[in-house]
């Protein structure tokens, strides 16, 4: 350390200067005491990393940044951490031997009772399905799929009024419920299906959307979910 700091350019010292000031960030932190990532290590370096992005960086922890932030931290915390090969569909990284997959969202419309995922996988057939039979069974057929390979979605959530992060998981256990559903919420062409069916309000709302070929989960429950932790900037 002393060498580096006897061999630093002045506009490097200024640098220095303002990354350890913004890794000294106030940042109110809670952590989940049930969470299997409640440890000093992967706190400590996930909140490094966020604060290097935002404070340091100047923009959010956002997509593959986040990812990365995600993926060290697991690693300090001493989790075995395997990322998805090239080409997997549904996962992103696998931690502990369970199979997640990373979502992150800075949305001006976030809410604090319910998630929504934009853009759970992408569904090309969606835009070739002409008949609720062919809908719903492309449908059950993904989910099946996918709860076989998924074990969990984790997404990490910044509140830009509020200045505030906070990271969710939400379990594919939830998606069994789509298996239920029966053909005639299939008609139209890119179907919302509110499910349970019936139930007000429902757990999640599964939209087909064929005009970007994707699957959108909205308004999913949140105290379905578990937050393992929050950072107040």
């Amino acid at each position: 350390m002393v060498e580096y700091v006897a061999s630093v350019t002045s506009a490097e010292r200024r640098r220095l200067g303002e990354f350890l000031e913004a890794l000294r960030t106030p940042c109110d932190v809670s952590m989940n005491p049930s969470s299997q990532f409640n440890s000093t290590e992967f706190e400590t370096e996930f909140r490094s990393k966020l604060l290097t992005h935002h404070c340091f960086m100047g923009s959010p922890l956002f997509q593959e940044s986040f990812d990365s932030a995600f993926f060290s931290s697991c690693t300090r915390a001493g989790f075995d951490v395997v990322r998805a090969p090239d080409g997997q569909r549904f996962w992103d990284v696998k931690v502990a031997g369970r199979r997640i997959s990373l979502k992150s969202t800075k949305a001006k419309n976030l809410r604090d009772d319910t998630l929504h995922i934009s853009k759970l996988t992408e569904a090309a057939w969606i835009q070739d399905c002409r008949t609720a039979s062919a809908r719903r069974e492309r449908t059950f057929k993904l989910f099946k799929e996918y709860r076989a390979e998924a074990d969990a979605i984790i997404q990490l959530r910044y509140f830009q009024d509020r200045r505030r992060y906070e990271l969710v998981e939400i379990p594919v256990t939830l998606f069994s419920q789509i298996l239920e559903v029966r053909l005639t919420h299939f008609s139209a062409e890119g179907p919302t299906i509110n499910i349970p069916i019936g139930q007000d309000p429902p757990d999640f709302t599964l939209k087909l959307d064929r005009s970007d070929a994707k699957i959108t989960i909205a308004n999913i429950r949140k105290h379905l979910c578990i937050v393992h932790g929050t950072w107040q900037l």
